[in-house]
């Protein structure tokens, strides 16, 4: 027998794939009631919990509770309780999991979004229909079987009614549930750490950069200066290239650069493009008001930018790209940017370059800008680890819950 026929062994062939042979084989219809309708009214002014699409976060969470009084939503909202799981209709957010296992209502119910489905389980652990919701195959069958026009598009009932999952019997899904919780654990550790991190880094800026704290061996004044003072035009004009190019863009808000790639040059109308170098200062003009701007990192070293994305170099004697980097998105210099962005209404406004170099800054010396470029940036290293092995554990979790719901590993009952 084959090595894939002995993996087989004590499983069973069904439509929710190869399960083991003591599970039993159901439909979502025959183990949760779908979009129940049967509460009872209440006295107006009694607080109920409130959740919508915004407070589930994209691993299920609920990340925030509301409470209102039921006068105020109890009409055209859906109605659950607790332990029900909510599960999103729409598509962008299906796409993303969004949908929860919901506890802790004020009184044990609640209403919420009319863009939930709402699965209340029957003799079955809620935790382990939540984990099937969550999973893989329900996702990606979901979107399969979703309906209606683009950009309006919903998972069905039916869909949900049809979706079948293996079941084992209720100790052994009260097990698998207890070792998804404590993964869910240690990945909520490791979120709580990074927003420390972040609050830190966060309180160091406004401390640092504002001179209210200093290290020890530092007592110079710092100067005030304009940008122009260590930041140089610098302009590499090319021809724009007959074949595909790597083209720099620039998130808003300070989040940095992205690339991407252009296959067809002749849908770009300009004739030449410039050239971006790692460690350049480079500002978006039509978007300086809202944040863009960055430093370019390897990535984007040597990608193409159109006259909307000058770029800058550092005079390095006066001031370091590290602790600029720092420096810039700071809600101080976000101001200045919008004050130097003028334009109409919504958003069309362009910055004035000539007044960008006039921007006042008020920096330490070189030494100073080192030390504490060194900490804060130790800081980011630390958070980006943080941020590293957080996406790890869920990339390890999505394997672990889909062996689990599948009976590849079997936990040990009691």
């Amino acid at each position: 027998m084959g090595k894939s026929n002995e993996f087989r062994q004590g499983y069973k062939k069904a439509e929710a794939g190869w399960v083991p042979a003591d599970w039993g084989l159901t439909t979502i219809d025959d183990i949760a009631e779908i979009n129940p309708n049967n509460h009872h009214p209440l006295p107006d002014g009694t607080n109920v919990s409130f959740i919508s699409m915004a407070d589930i976060s994209e691993d299920g969470k609920i990340e925030r509770l509301q409470t209102r009084r039921y006068m105020d939503v109890c009409k055209g909202y859906t109605y659950f309780a607790d332990g029900d799981v909510l599960v999103a209709k729409i598509t962008p957010c299906f796409e993303n999991g969004k949908g929860a296992l919901v506890y802790g209502l004020t009184n044990g119910i609640g209403f919420g979004s009319t863009e939930f489905h709402v699965l209340r389980a029957r003799g079955i652990d809620p935790g382990y229909l939540f984990l099937h919701t969550q999973s893989h195959r329900f996702r990606a069958n979901g979107k399969l079987n979703m309906t209606g026009s683009v950009g309006q598009k919903r998972v069905p009932k039916y869909f949900i009614a049809n979706f079948y999952v293996g079941l084992p019997r209720l100790p052994e899904q009260e097990k698998i549930v207890g070792i998804m919780n404590i993964w869910d654990r240690a990945i909520e550790r490791v979120q709580r750490l990074i927003g420390a991190k972040q609050r830190q880094k966060i309180k160091l800026v406004t401390q640092l950069l504002s001179g209210q704290k200093r290290f020890p061996g530092f007592q110079d004044e710092w100067q005030q200066v304009k940008l122009g003072n260590f930041l140089n035009p610098k302009f590499r004009k090319i021809v724009k290239p007959a074949g595909a190019y790597l083209r720099l863009g620039i998130r808003s808000h300070g989040k940095g650069t992205f690339t991407s790639v252009v296959d067809n040059p002749e849908t770009i109308a300009l004739t030449h493009l410039f050239q971006a170098r790692k460690d350049d200062l480079i500002v978006s003009i039509t978007f300086a008001w809202e944040g863009a701007i960055a430093l370019v990192g390897p990535d984007g070293d040597g990608a193409l930018v159109s006259h909307r994305f000058p770029t800058y170099v550092f005079d390095t004697s006066k001031m370091l790209p590290e602790y600029f980097k720092h420096l810039m998105v700071t809600d101080r210099f976000f101001y200045e940017l919008d004050l130097i962005s003028p334009g109409g209404a919504g958003r069309n406004r362009v910055m004035n370059k000539g007044d960008f170099l006039k921007i006042m800054v008020t920096i330490p010396d070189i030494e100073e800008q080192k030390k504490i470029a060194g900490v804060l940036g130790g800081i980011d290293e630390q958070i980006a680890l943080l941020k590293k092995y957080l996406e790890k554990l869920k990339v390890q979790k999505k394997g672990l819950v889909q062996k689990l719901l599948t009976g590849k590993i079997r936990v040990k009952v009691d």
